[in-house]
């Protein structure tokens, strides 16, 4: 309700306080939760509750959600990618066929190799660095190529003094 001080101030005008409820509006909304996504997610407790009071494993559904291994490798290999795409699609190409207990595919590999906890920690960390650029990347495959250069150059350099 309006008070009497803003109906007769100074001026004689209304005050207008529109802006002060669209803010309150807006703050509400983002500070609060989609009815449907919490549901969702009580159910998901829920269910994960009763897994664990009937004894069994909850890990059974939170696996993670792979692609086929063919369909990621004819994605890869039989169409044109920019730089940002293509490692986006070797890396999950890499963690589909991890996932299915098959080798690294960033180690190497030969009749007379046998990958050692080196090359292991190596592939591991080019794995790691190439997920790091693409995060910086948030998408520009040249902001991408352009990391991936600044966190390569020094070391290829160095390989190349030795």
């Amino acid at each position: 309700m309006l008070d009497e001080k803003e109906l007769n101030n100074e001026t004689g005008t209304v005050e207008d306080s529109t802006q002060d409820y669209l803010e309150a509006i807006q703050s509400l909304k983002q500070n609060s939760v989609d009815r449907a996504e919490y549901e969702k997610l009580k159910a998901e407790n829920k269910k994960l509750i009763n897994a664990v009071v009937n004894g069994q494993s909850g890990d059974v559904e939170n696996k993670p959600e792979f692609r086929d291994v063919d369909e990621i490798r004819e994605e890869l290999f039989n169409h044109e990618h920019n730089n940002l795409e293509y490692v986006k699609l070797a890396l999950e190409l890499r963690s589909t066929l991890m996932a299915e207990g098959k080798p690294d595919p960033f180690l190497p590999v030969g009749n007379q190799i046998a990958p050692t906890a080196d090359d292991e920690e190596k592939a591991e960390k080019v794995a790691q660095i190439y997920q790091e650029c693409i995060d910086y990347a948030d998408g520009d495959s040249k902001l991408f190529t352009q990391e991936l250069m600044r966190r390569t150059n020094t070391s290829v350099f160095d390989r190349i003094k030795k």
